[in-house]
């Protein structure tokens, strides 16, 4: 049973080059998040040394750095997984390749081995030697059979390899995805507790601590309380004077009013004593 050697060899060379590929993404991948990783904890562990006397700030700090330091730590896990499972996947791809690869060339030895025999055995023939049961003929028969198992199994094991390396790869890329989605929910779940935790703090009581540990009296944050009060009547003030303005204006109104409903009565009774005197 012959084999198609050449597409074989050839597909198994170009898999053990895409394999290789691939291992040098997830290798680059690995190395560059971890670097990165590595330089933001310690970014966050330096922010922990930020000298802050205000209580309920150096409380936001050291909770924004122990929080961003666990989201990285959650972050370096997933990315151990690049090394750990999808780096030794890439390796048993590749082996299994190399694998085929040998047995593709032991098939093509033997095939190779038996046509040499094969035509040694016809020269024996043309030479009119007997060569029925000579050991030339049972090589060529032991070949022949050797290579139709060889042939079989080649067969069976590039099925194999095609359906793993296809699961293979969609795993690969299943694995990354996942393990980015994960650090990401994690990362909006954590973001949020801190998010809110930060907004929902009260600074009021903070700020004139401050205030005072600067040796800053009290009455400097009164003060802008007083401004805000005086800012506040001022604006009752100016809202009381609208509404005198108002009044005015519609006491005006009906005094015009008055005097135009007086001169036109007066109008008519003037024209009343004229048609009087004219009937007179």
């Amino acid at each position: 049973m012959e084999i198609p050697v050449p597409k074989f060899q050839a597909k198994t060379e170009t898999e053990m080059k895409n394999y290789g590929v691939i291992k040098t993404v997830l290798t680059k991948l690995y190395d560059t998040e971890n670097d990165l990783i590595k330089k933001r904890k310690d970014a966050f562990e330096d922010l922990k040394s930020v000298k802050e006397d205000n209580p309920v700030l150096k409380k936001i700090y050291d909770k924004f750095s122990d929080e961003m330091l666990n989201l990285e730590r959650a972050k370096e896990e997933q990315v151990l997984k690049i090394k750990t499972k999808l780096i030794p996947t890439t390796d048993a791809r590749i082996t299994d390749a190399k694998k085929t690869k040998q047995k593709i060339g032991n098939y093509k030895n033997i095939s190779s081995k038996t046509k040499d025999d094969e035509e040694k055995l016809e020269k024996l023939k043309k030479s009119g030697q007997d060569v029925k049961g000579s050991q030339i003929s049972l090589n060529i028969s032991q070949n022949k059979s050797t290579m139709n198992d060889e042939a079989t199994q080649i067969r069976k094991d590039i099925m194999q390899y095609e359906a793993d390396r296809i699961q293979n790869n969609k795993k690969i890329m299943l694995l990354l995805i996942n393990y980015e989605m994960a650090y990401h929910a994690k990362s909006i779940e954590e973001l949020t507790k801190l998010f809110n935790h930060i907004k929902g703090k009260d600074l009021k009581e903070s700020i004139k601590n401050s205030v005072l540990s600067v040796g800053v009296s009290q009455n400097v944050y009164d003060e802008d309380e007083d401004n805000d009060n005086e800012e506040s009547e001022k604006n009752e003030d100016d809202e009381g004077g609208d509404d005198d303005d108002n009044k005015n204006v519609k006491a005006s109104k009906l005094s015009k009013s008055r005097k135009s409903k007086n001169k036109s009565q007066k109008n008519d009774d003037d024209d009343e004593d004229e048609i009087e005197k004219d009937n007179e």
